[in-house]
């Protein structure tokens, strides 16, 4: 048993700040109880005989603040809930003060003197319904992406993984894993009778048909560079050439100071914006005669190391000016991302230059942050980069931590295979087939540890 999974549990599980509705979550064995010495219902009522999914109407009554705050309570018993446990939700008016009041109330002394209720840490919610046999490790972790989630796409992604269809890929192969293990050990016990309950080669079939459905598993179609972040856009050029008034108009907010006055951008900014359902990650970098002062101490490492992790380079450029005088002071000869020429400041000049032969490879559009000309050409570029497959948009279906669990199953795996082809003892086999099992058993939570289920919820929100 965990400690403290005796305690009921309460917190806010809506998002902080002013709202028009807000939700006080409850779990454990004295939830009910709790709810009903502080409720007066609207209606009389028989709690005994109240079904589970039930809503009642009423107040909670504050004694200490004297006042009588209404509200909806929904009630889930055991074990028809998240969690598994008796759960019960306030639902009230989303003021702070308000909230902060019958939080107060619900871990008063009086309630506290007969009522084992205490605030619930980091995801204790999810951390339940998992411990509870709710959900598995996996899906607990697609609870995180789900509420980090971004765009539609990393939403699909969590929610694929949350129904479970990826934990029972997982669980198939992992009985597999088990079946031939227990083969594997009865032929062990039985090898003194000179019984072959299985030979060698049917152990390097079954292992052979677990490698490919490992590895299907573990190479699933990824981004592997698409962060939750979004896909990483880098601007890029001389002072004063617009990028930052570019950025502000994409994010249809002043995020970057813009001037006249050249290098006023002296570090790096960064903000998200979406576009067409992909999240890009906006980078406003310093100009490069601003990089190039002595003064700023550590600026050219930080925007080069920008430029390389970015996938995508905007290079922009002043159209009023000579843009083979900009370009020979942009360094682009070991650029490895995808990149975009922008030349900006269109409204200030109607010709349009040649481009230099170097850039002529790249696709071009012409720009102007002030009267928003190609600025729809320029999100249908960087959507392109995306649904172009230049840049894979399916967010990955795994995190690190199951990645390398897989990993782990996998290499177990084949060594089990290296051990049966040499002909080397049943013992020696289940030793490393065992490992494969232990390791499949990590990614779903049947093999864990209380450090790493502390590691993985902590990163939860309270209340979930």
């Amino acid at each position: 048993m965990y400690p403290g999974m005796q305690d009921t549990i309460v917190a806010v599980s809506t998002p902080a700040g002013r709202s028009f509705h807000a939700i006080i979550r409850i779990s454990g064995p004295e939830a009910i109880p709790c709810v009903r010495s502080i409720f007066i219902p609207a209606t009389n009522i028989e709690w005994k005989d109240i079904p589970s999914y039930s809503s009642l109407k009423g107040f909670i009554c504050s004694s200490k603040e004297q006042v009588s705050i209404p509200v909806f309570l929904y009630l889930m018993k055991k074990p028809f809930s998240y969690t598994k446990e008796d759960v019960v939700e306030i639902h009230t008016t989303g003021s702070p003060p308000l909230l902060e009041i019958l939080l107060d109330t619900l871990l008063s002394e009086k309630i506290q003197a007969h009522r084992s209720i205490r605030l619930s840490q980091p995801g204790e919610f999810t951390k339940r319904a998992f411990l509870h046999g709710r959900i598995d490790l996996a899906q607990a972790e697609a609870t995180m992406r789900i509420i980090r989630a971004q765009t539609d796409l990393e939403l699909a992604a969590a929610v694929e993984q949350l129904t479970g269809n990826v934990s029972r890929q997982i669980r198939q192969i992992q009985d597999k894993i088990v079946s031939l293990l227990a083969q594997i050990e009865a032929a062990i016990d039985f090898s003194d009778q000179d019984i072959e309950l299985i030979p060698a080669t049917e152990i390097i079939r079954q292992l052979a048909e677990l490698k490919i459905a490992i590895s299907r598993l573990f190479h699933q179609p990824e981004t592997g560079k698409v962060s939750t972040e979004g896909i990483g856009a880098v601007f890029y050029g001389k002072p004063n050439v617009g990028k930052s008034s570019l950025i502000n108009a994409l994010l249809g907010k002043r995020r970057s100071i813009v001037s006249d006055v050249p290098g006023t951008t002296r570090d790096i900014v960064a903000d998200t914006v979406e576009i067409g359902g992909i999240c890009f990650k906006l980078t406003d970098t310093a100009g490069v005669e601003v990089i190039k002062e002595a003064g700023i101490a550590g600026l050219t490492e930080k925007v080069q190391s920008v430029l390389k992790r970015a996938q995508v380079v905007l290079l922009v450029f002043d159209g009023s000016l000579s843009l083979a005088e900009q370009f020979l002071e942009l360094k682009v000869d070991d650029l490895a991302a995808i990149t975009i020429v922008i030349v900006n400041k269109s409204d200030l000049t109607s010709l349009r230059q040649s481009l230099p032969p170097e850039l002529e490879k790249y696709p071009v559009v012409y720009t102007s942050a002030q009267t928003g000309e190609g600025l729809e050409e320029l999100k249908y570029l960087l959507i392109d980069t995306v649904l172009g497959g230049r840049i894979e948009t399916i967010p990955c279906l795994m995190n690190i931590r199951q990645k390398d669990a897989l990993q782990r199953s996998l290499h177990s795996v084949q060594c089990a295979v290296e051990s049966a082809q040499r002909d080397e003892s049943h013992e020696f086999i289940a030793l490393d087939v065992r490992a494969a099992a232990d390791a499949m058993g990590e990614v779903l939570g049947s093999v864990t540890t209380e450090d790493i289920l502390t590691k993985i919820f902590s990163e939860f929100c309270i209340g979930k």
